[in-house]
């Protein structure tokens, strides 16, 4: 049997669903699961003189790459409900040993590796990683405290306030939702204390800019497009507007510094695949936001199917290596996989709700 690609994530996950679709293309076997519970029925770890070994009776041979993609914790079904504590406990902490394991048990190429996956979600970790490698960054303050955020704002004049994570809250006397989005501070801008004090937030210094900058790293290859207005002009914050008709995006080709740059933030958070946020101001001057190891991408071939993100990455997880080619794969396209059944039994899955490109805030 052929070695297959393993993606820890729902099947219904877009991202997933479209790799899998591409691989069944290439006649590339793949196993999905959200957890390692349910990656088949047994599973074992060997542990002698020789070393660690997996076997899986879903998955006999090592996978030819793992996706680590949306992985969940496990949730045990089939058992007693007094049972289900004591079993959920005790896969929670085995698969959390595999994924500190990674590559030691499971020889192959992990995207990304579970540890620095996890820790490279940190966005202090990130900017710390550009403090040490010299990337021009905007002025911070991560903070519950009013007054540090006054400063910053007496600084600079103007600040944008994000979240760690996403949140969404439901009005009951409308029904409706609403997400806490990027906000734009200045010195007319209330700051109680009360409220800030309340949990820390991330306060930047704003930055005036011309245009977006989103980086796709998969691989040793770099994409890069601007996104903009379609009258010019950059949104305050574009990923709530990315698959609208008045935004555009064109492709662009990195200044040589900020390839390398990329570069060494990726090599130094140990990871192979991310989606990196920059910034242009009037000046040309470019600044560092941030990178989602997980992040969205399909949207950029979708605005722009001249980028073959989905060939590329299916690529790397044929081969298993960073340095793949692409002609290991054939044309594949997002707009392709739109079209398919597998889309719309994935648009079935989720209601008229999904959005199988968007960007996630």
């Amino acid at each position: 049997m052929d070695k297959a690609v393993l993606i820890l994530a729902k099947w219904n996950e877009p991202h997933t669903a479209a790799l899998r679709w591409s691989l069944d293309r290439m006649g590339v076997p793949t196993r999905i699961a959200p957890d390692f519970s349910s990656v088949g029925r047994r599973i074992s770890i060997h542990a002698d003189d020789h070393g660690m070994r997996w076997w899986s009776d879903a998955c006999p041979e090592t996978p030819r790459s793992i996706w680590f993609r949306r992985p969940e914790t496990p949730k045990p079904e089939q058992c007693m409900e007094s049972d289900r504590e004591f079993l959920r406990v005790q896969w929670k902490f085995f698969q959390k040993n595999l994924f500190d394991l990674g590559g030691k048990v499971l020889d192959t190429l992990w995207i990304n590796d579970p540890v620095a996956a996890y820790v490279a979600e940190s966005k202090l970790v990130q900017l710390q990683a550009a403090v040490e490698l010299d990337i021009p960054f905007p002025d911070m303050v991560v903070t519950n405290h009013a007054e540090d955020v006054a400063r910053l704002i007496q600084r600079w004049g103007q600040v944008i306030y994000k979240t760690f994570y996403p949140h969404s809250w439901l009005s009951r006397s409308e029904g409706k939702l609403y997400d806490l989005g990027v906000t734009l501070l200045n010195v007319n801008s209330e700051l109680p204390e009360a409220s800030i004090a309340m949990c820390p937030g991330i306060f930047q210094r704003y930055i005036d800019k011309t245009e977006d900058i989103r980086v796709t790293v998969i691989g040793d290859r770099i994409f890069a497009v601007r996104v903009l207005k379609q009258t010019g002009g950059a949104y305050l914050d574009w990923r709530q507007q990315v698959l609208a008709g008045e935004t555009r995006m064109e492709t662009v080709q990195l200044p040589a510094i900020w390839e390398e740059r990329i570069r060494r933030l990726m090599k130094k958070l140990g990871i192979v695949v991310g989606c990196a946020d920059l910034v242009v101001d009037p000046q040309g001057n470019m600044y560092f936001l941030e990178i989602n190891q997980a992040g969205q991408f399909l949207f950029v071939e979708e605005k722009l199917p001249e980028v073959p993100l989905l060939r590329a990455m299916t690529a790397m997880l044929i081969q298993g290596r960073c340095d793949y080619s692409l002609d290991a794969c054939g044309p594949v396209h997002f707009g392709d996989f739109k079209q398919s059944d597998e889309h719309q039994r994935v648009m079935d899955s989720y209601g008229e709700t999904a959005l199988v490109a968007s960007e996630e805030p």
